[in-house]
């Protein structure tokens, strides 16, 4: 019989797996007037099922960084807040001032 604390690791998993990231990158790509709800929903699953695995493979192709629930885990916190820190920043500053900005310090350099 399956335990309710397995039901709740399998959901909870699954949620931070095959959502999150891809809910917080929805908000960097469309703003709230874009698109609705449902949409933004659907978009965070596919969004999510595209950036995981892709993050994942290259990181252990590459760097040879091994796929273990750790691992997997880091990366989709790093890939959250990563969107997280991209949809503040987006208020703020336009593309071509952060890029003005990072050629300054370049230079500066």
């Amino acid at each position: 019989m399956v335990d309710i604390v397995e039901i709740i690791r399998i959901i909870s998993g699954s949620a931070f797996a095959l959502f999150l990231p891809g809910f917080a990158w929805s908000f960097v790509f469309f703003t709230k007037e874009e698109i609705d709800w449902i949409e933004r929903i659907a978009l965070s699953f596919g969004l999510s099922i595209a950036l995981v695995p892709l993050a994942v493979f290259w990181l252990n192709y590459f760097l040879g960084v091994k796929i273990n629930l750790v691992n997997v885990s880091m990366v989709i916190l790093v890939l959250t807040g990563t969107a997280a820190l991209a949809y503040r920043l987006k208020g703020k500053y336009a593309l071509n001032d952060l890029l003005a900005l990072f050629k300054g310090r370049l230079q500066n350099e």
